[in-house]
């Protein structure tokens, strides 16, 4: 048909061009908003007629209107007038005004799809996509000498394009029919030229040529031009001709030219690359059939650049791996996560967020089929047009084309693609927490996430747009796309069940981090600084700038919103001004779901970082309307939104106190508690009110008590906590709870009762000291410190008993008792019973901290030692514990038993509450046994009278855990089991450097499992406090399997822990464990082969200092937090900096080191701290050289610890005795210990070497270095050969430079001492990589110290590791050879030292082995080299004539002469030295 020159021009009045008849023969009618149904002049225009379901075609809002047109088949559209039923769905209202405009609107006139033939869809299916294509004509066009033929290669027959009248001028020549000649092996020499001119038919040509016009409108490029002649003319040529004509090109031309031009040519055809994005396809066949030819003529397919997951600051840190957090293994760890990620390009999405498998494959140029699909998302409206049936969603959209439907013209189209994007995200955030695998196959939703997150999306920079959308639906899409990526559901789980612990206090922050690098002052071991990935001046540096009002035009640019995006999605968003548009959302009274979801979203920013936080603080209006908004609807109403509005002050307060302060001056928390202080209800009266009202209530509650309890912390409200008293008492008994059951509201009554026992729990922390005097209190009160009375307390612990006396409440007595019953029904479910223990555990933690103000500061201050009377709670509570069955006394089970059980075979909800349980239970007893062993009770003075009392009585005389020892050892047992069961599945955040698994949201999303926001990492943490807490308590002895346990605990510990590492540090630190290690040495060198026992002893005072250095030193190493220097009085200009501000801000180093926390906040950072622990960190106290310091000026300098030698000699001890001990005689479990590689090891003990001779000049720490020496010697051993010491990967890319340094070290000071030089050999072992071998024999070679290595058979590991196999590294042979000729290895031959035997040896089998290739030339100038020496140097014979003659074989006189003829055949002019050689070997009676 003939393309109308239809469409209007801005300046001339657009004109209706066409009638109803003319309209009936168009290839497809517009769906367009605002077009009349009567337009001017004629009649009514006939609807449009789609042939297919209109689906959401992917195009930019400057694309213009979007239209749905029907493909053309022959004459005809495809859809017939009278089976057309479509309707007219409209928008809801002309905001554009498009209805005036309808009278004047011409429509858009399609551009011609060519080709478009869908009659043998179904048979091309059948075929795989193969169909026989009749026989076509072609049409010869010239045009600049220019012949085109397109022929089909199975057909062998030319092929001719049909082309509109109107697209092509008067053409000469006519239309042929014929068959062109072949080429030898019977195909058609025109068919591969033609074909592949067929496949760049509206191509864009990836060459260096312009593109130049065509007749018929189509662009190719000269250099397709001349190869289109070039290709005429040899079909011109008989086979002949051209065997002439090639054979005259080889004879004129050098055959190096033709070499390297045939490589340039390959390299050509492999660089043109087409893009799919403009490829117009005919036909699902003619795309099928195109890909099949194509991939039998050249490796042109499409294929795009591989992913760049990481942002540009984040490539320069991968590139030179100065940020990299762990080791250079991880090049490879890095790889194989991009292909990952390059792999989620392809893969096609249905609305509802499955993977959509493709029913076609694309068949690559290897010929294996190809995920990819061909079309991309400018040309997604192609792949619409083949969907003519079924369900529209069907195939799917990949995620990049989502995104850029989701900026499409029609707002359905929007709306649909962002919730596409949100399914998607949504199913792989809960498949990552939960390790799922999708039904139909393993899918990999970790580099769903990171893709999707990634810059190339852009995904941020869409959702932005989108938030400014005129539409509802729009924007409420896109507000759970950002919810989704900011993963509140998912931290909000993690969230709550974290409230719940009585250790809570606020939380750490869930923004992305990243390691600083390794240094060498530290010997490189990993674990630095936690750093964000963005610098928080960054987050919001636009914004200062605009606010001085002088800010250059293209300062701030949408190219740095979408860099730091794809380092931080949520900061991205913050930068990109999310906030004041939320403000505005929240201002024009949005619907409740479009509240609760925009209030979840910043929720999500402030548990960020504080820079978020205090961005939102600092807007002004926005917590203002959130509180306006709680206060202005029903006052009686509760709904999910101001559920969410208290959650949010409440983040908000926890990160600085002024914030509470706040809060209170303006009001904020009296509108958003007043709930708290009002005249309760019955318990009757609230169940009546409904199952769903009291869910909301509840809910609102507990984040209200959260809220106040927040307050509290900080000090204050505390005296207005006795107004609301009375309202929670309701909450304090114990309930019928059978009636709660009954009306499916046990829940949410427990979750109140819990929050109010924590809420007391705190204010139990802030009661003075029970024993104290009155001036005490009084200072108190003078320092204006609010406390809380004891006389407030006494009815409170009276209620918290009767949660205690578990065997009054029934259903926990039945459940208890069932306990060794398996198989019995339950009367409770799972989250019943997880709520009845998360309140017993709060009650016991809040006795715990009533019991612990009750014990004296200093028991010594005392009356003879003892308490002349105590509170009667005291022994009331710990009768209470014995009567209840809580520990097993006797032959019947006990409480600690099922909690046990519960805490192993159930969910992991129920193992926390349960393990939280058992923590206050052990706080509670230790507290009243320390009370009753201090009272001055009668009983211990005469104990005789008291036979006769009851069993309790004597129970807790004599101490609650000493009678029960033997149950709370098998529950440290299975504890212990638990933990290092568990520490190796949870891997560490850290796996790769910036950008991460997951880049743009909380740490360690991609790890396994959720990583550190999952309760797998809760329950880890929360055992390792119940470890320290047993470990405290029980007089547990150490053993093997404890020491392993206490330092994997260690590994499991995340930010805000301090105290738990601690603790184990003073567990693992004491002399009983040092002595325990000692004996443990001794047991290993008694009973190993090899090995002989020490000839002294250490003494006590050493065990003390060991004790305390070291315990001293990993406090300082690992639990110091890193603060940011602060400026004095002096505000810093941006603009000063004369900065380009296109550039983001770097991370600043300039950072100084304290150990206090601060104690304006609650909230927890991942930056500036190094929790969690690396697997190595036990092997800093050998490897830490220097410590680097930044005085009051911020400068750095250098500091040696004053006790370096002390913490080497004790981490030295420290570390042979955990290599000594076993990790248990029938323990299924590695120690940490042993999983720490051999690598690291050996590294550590080099370290301590560089500080000098110190440590070996003691002879106790000598013996304990040369025992790890031979330990891990026999670890090399044992390995295979190819299993080499990777140093450099492992260890630090810079490990040359390290190796030469301490190549210094020891030529400089150890003046041939053995172990140093053993320790320097080993660099030299043929299992180290090349690189590190050889820099430090060159090292040693310039410091001319090769003699001062040891001899071979004193090397702690065998001679064959350094000779075989034997060396091939061209640059080791050469250095061997400049050493050789130099003169470093004169006296190295005479001290027989293992340099010069491992010349002599790689040397002579190099030389004088079979030697094929490329090597030969090197064999030669080696050997040359070395005769050259010889004639000149009369001082090398004997080192030559050892070379000659090193050979072990029994026919050893034959193979000499036969190396003396191959040093005359290689001589080069030298054959008089090798004559010479020869006669003074004969001489010497050598052969």
């Amino acid at each position: 048909m003939k393309k109308e020159n239809g469409g209007t021009s801005k300046n001339s009045k657009p004109t209706l061009q066409f009638g109803g008849d003319d309209a009936s023969r168009l290839v497809g009618g517009i769906v367009e908003k605002g077009f009349s149904d009567n337009p001017q002049g004629g009649r009514p225009i006939a609807p449009p007629r789609p042939s297919v379901l209109p689906f959401p075609v992917a195009r930019h809002r400057s694309h213009g209107p979007v239209c749905h047109w029907a493909p053309k088949i022959g004459g005809s559209s495809v859809v017939n007038d009278k089976d057309y039923a479509g309707n007219d769905n409209r928008e809801e209202e002309d905001f554009d005004g498009m209805e005036v405009a309808a009278s004047i609107a011409n429509p858009v006139q399609r551009k011609e799809r060519k080709g478009v033939d869908f009659s043998q869809w179904k048979e091309i299916v059948k075929n795989n996509g193969t169909i026989k294509e009749p026989v076509r004509e072609t049409k010869e066009i010239n045009s600049h000498s220019l012949s085109r033929r397109v022929a089909d290669p199975d057909e062998h027959v030319i092929e001719k394009r049909q082309r509109p009248q109107n697209h092509s001028p008067k053409s000469e020549g006519s239309n042929v029919v014929e068959k062109p000649p072949t080429w030898r092996d019977g195909s058609s020499k025109d068919g591969q030229v033609d074909l592949k001119m067929k496949s760049m038919q509206k191509s864009k040509v990836a060459s260096g040529f312009a593109a130049q016009k065509l007749v018929g409108g189509e662009e190719v490029g000269i250099e397709s031009q001349i190869d289109a002649e070039n290709r005429a003319q040899l079909s011109k040529m008989s086979a002949d001709e051209i065997a002439e004509a090639q054979a005259e090109i080889m004879n004129k031309l050098n055959p190096e030219l033709i070499n390297l031009l045939k490589k340039r040519g390959q390299t050509k055809v492999k660089r043109q690359k087409f893009s799919l994005s403009d490829v117009v396809t005919g036909s699902e066949a003619d795309s099928l059939q195109s890909e099949k030819n194509r991939s039998k003529l050249t490796e042109n397919t499409t294929s795009e650049k591989p992913l760049k997951i990481v942002t540009t600051d984040t490539l320069q840190d991968k590139g030179d791996k100065a940020s990299s957090n762990t080791s250079e293994e991880n090049c490879s760890m890095w790889d194989a996560w991009s292909k990952r990620v390059e792999s989620v390009r392809d893969m096609r999405f249905s609305v509802e967020g499955k993977i959509i498998r493709t029913d076609f494959a694309r068949v690559s140029d290897d010929g294996k089929p190809s995920s990819e699909s061909g079309y991309s998302a400018d040309n997604v409206s192609e792949r619409d047009f083949l969907r003519t049936e079924g369900d529209p969603g069907a195939s799917g959209y990949t995620i990049k084309e989502a995104v850029a439907l989701s900026r499409s013209v029609i707002p359905g189209q929007r709306t649909i693609a962002l919730h596409l994007i949100a399914a998607v995200l949504d199913k792989a955030i809960c498949s990552i927490s939960q390790n799922q695998v999708d039904s139909e196959g393993p899918v990999d939703w970790e580099a769903i996430w990171a893709f999707a997150l990634g810059p190339e999306p852009e995904l941020a920079l869409s959702l932005r747009m989108s938030l400014d959308d005129n539409h509802n639906s729009v924007v409420l899409a896109c507000v759970k796309v950002i919810q989704c990526v900011l993963s509140c559901t998912m931290n909000k789980i993690v969230f709550d069940i974290l409230e719940k612990t009585p250790t809570y206090v606020g939380g750490a922050c869930t923004s992305p981090v990243f390691r600083t690098k390794p240094d060498v002052n530290v010997g490189f071991i990993r674990g630095g600084f936690w750093k964000y990935n963005v610098k928080p001046s960054n987050i919001l540096h636009f914004h200062e700038e605009e606010s001085e009002g002088d800010k250059d035009e293209g300062e701030h640019t949408i190219k740095d919103d979408v860099v730091l995006a794809g380092q931080d999605f949520a900061a991205g968003l913050v930068r990109m001004g999310i906030l004041p548009r939320i403000c505005f959302l929240l201002e024009t009274d949005p619907s409740a779901p479009l509240e609760e979801c925009l209030i979840s979203i910043l929720i999500a920013i402030a548990r960020h970082s504080p820079t978020c936080a205090a961005a939102i603080i600092d807007s002004g209006k926005i917590v203002q309307t959130v509180a306006n908004r709680f206060a202005s609807k029903e006052q009686m109403e509760i709904n999910i939104c101001k559920i969410k509005s208290v959650t949010l002050l409440k983040v908000l307060a926890q990160y600085e106190k002024k914030n509470c302060l706040s809060f209170i001056n303006s009001g904020i928390l009296h509108k958003v508690t007043w709930h708290l202080y009002r005249y309760p209800n019955s318990l009757d009266q609230w169940v009546k009110s409904g199952t769903e009202a009291c869910k909301l209530s509840s809910a609102l509650l507990v984040e209200q008590l959260r809220l106040y309890k927040v307050f509290i912390r900080y000090g204050y409200c505390i005296s207005d906590f006795s107004n609301m008293f009375t309202s929670l008492c309701m909450w304090l008994s114990v309930p019928t709870i059978e009636k709660l059951m009954e009306n499916d509201v046990m829940n949410e009554y427990c979750a109140i009762t819990n929050e109010v026992y924590l809420i007391l729990e705190v204010l139990a922390c802030r009661l003075p000291n029970f024993y104290s005097d009155v001036r005490e209190k009084t200072e108190d009160v003078a320092e204006g410190k609010e406390t809380w009375s004891w006389s407030q307390f006494g009815s409170i612990i009276d209620l918290a008993l009767e949660w205690v006396q578990v065997k009054n409440i029934a259903p926990l007595t039945r459940l208890f008792n069932c306990q060794n019953s398996v198989g019995e029904i339950r009367s409770l479910q799972d989250s019943e019973i997880n709520s009845l223990l998360w309140v017993i555990s709060s009650v016991l933690n809040m006795l715990s901290s009533v019991l612990k103000a009750v014990i004296p500061e200093d028991f010594t201050s005392l009356p003879n030692g003892r308490l002349s009377w105590l509170p009667e709670f005291v022994p009331k509570v710990g009768l209470e514990i014995i009567k209840n069955g809580y520990f097993r006394f006797s032959g019947n089970g006990s409480i600690v038993d099922y909690l046990c059980r519960l805490r192993i075979e159930n969910g992991r909800e129920l193992a926390i509450s349960s393990t939280c349980c058992i923590q206050g239970l052990i706080r509670v007893v230790d507290s009243v046994d320390k009370l009753i062993q201090h009272a001055n009770l009668e009983i211990h003075q005469k104990p005789s009278k008291f036979e006769s009392a009851p069993e309790e009585d004597k129970i807790l005389a004599n101490g609650i855990l000493k009678s029960c020892a033997v149950e709370v050892q098998h529950s440290v047992t299975n504890l212990m089991k638990q933990i290092m069961n568990k520490w190796q599945s949870t891997k560490p955040v850290e796996i790769f450097s910036r950008g991460g698994p997951a880049p743009g949201v909380g740490v360690g999303w991609g790890a396994s499992d959720g990583g550190y926001w999952s309760l797998n990492s809760l329950l880890t943490q929360q055992e390792a406090r119940l470890l320290v807490d047993l470990l405290e308590r029980s007089e547990t002895p150490p053993t093997a399997q404890t020491l392993n346990c206490a330092l994997t605990a260690c590994l499991t510990v995340g930010p805000g822990n301090s105290s738990v590492i601690d603790k184990l540090l003073n567990f693992m630190f004491r002399v009983p464990v040092l002595k325990y290690l000692n004996l443990g040495i001794e047991k290993f060198l008694s009973v190993k082969q090899g090995f002989s026992p020490f000839k002294w002893d250490y003494e006590e005072e050493e065990y003390l200092l060991f004790a305390n250095v070291l315990a001293t030193h990993f406090r300082n190493r690992w639990l110091t937090v890193k603060k940011k220097q602060k400026s004095t009085g002096e505000k810093i200009n941006h603009k000063s900096k004369k900065k380009d501000a296109r550039f983001l801000e770097t991370i600043d180093e300039n950072m100084d080191e304290s150990n206090q926390e601060s104690l304006s906040s609650l909230k927890l950072e991942w930056a500036y701290q190094r929790l969690p622990l690396p697997t190595h960190w036990f092997l800093s106290a050998i490897s830490t050289v220097n410590f680097v310091k930044i005085d009051s000026t911020g400068e750095t300098y250098m500091e040696m610890p004053e006790n370096f030698l002390e913490v080497s000699k004790a981490g030295l001890f420290f570390l042979l005795g955990i290599e000594a001990i076993p990790a248990s005689p029938t323990s299924e479990f590695f120690s940490p210990v042993e999983c720490v590689t051999v690598v690291w090891k050996l590294h550590a003990i080099s370290v301590v070497l560089l500080s000098g001779m110190g440590v070996l000049e003691d002879e106790k720490s000598r013996d304990v270095y040369e025992t790890l020496q031979n330990i891990y010697g026999k670890i090399i051993d044992e390995k295979e050969l190819h299993k080499s010491l990777q140093f450099e990967s492992e260890i630090h890319k810079n490990y040359p430079t390290f190796i030469e340094t301490l190549v210094e070290q020891f030529a400089a000071e150890s003046y041939g001492d053995v172990l140093f030089g053993r320790q320097i050999a080993v660099y030299l072992h043929r299992s180290v990589e090349a690189s590190v071998r050889l820099a430090a024999w060159n090292g040693l070679s310039n410091a001319r110290a090769l003699e001062l290595l040891p001899p071979l058979d004193k090397c702690f590991s065998k001679a064959e590791g350094y000779l075989e196999p034997i060396e091939d590294d061209e640059k080791i042979l050469e250095a061997y050879v400049k050493s050789w000729v130099g003169g470093a290895l004169d006296r190295a031959a005479k001290r027989n030292s293992m340099s010069f035997s491992l010349v002599l040896h790689h040397l002579s089998c190099f030389v004088f082995g079979d030697v094929v290739g490329d090597m030969l030339s090197l064999r030669n100038k080696l050997v040359k080299s070395l005769l050259r020496d010889y004639s000149r140097k009369q001082q090398h014979e004997g080192m030559l004539v050892k070379l000659v003659c090193y050979y072990n074989k029994s026919d050893r006189d034959c193979e000499i002469e036969r190396r003396l003829q191959l040093l005359k055949e290689i001589c080069d002019g030298n054959l008089a030295s090798v004559e010479k050689l020869e006669s003074c070997i004969k001489l010497n009676h050598l052969i």
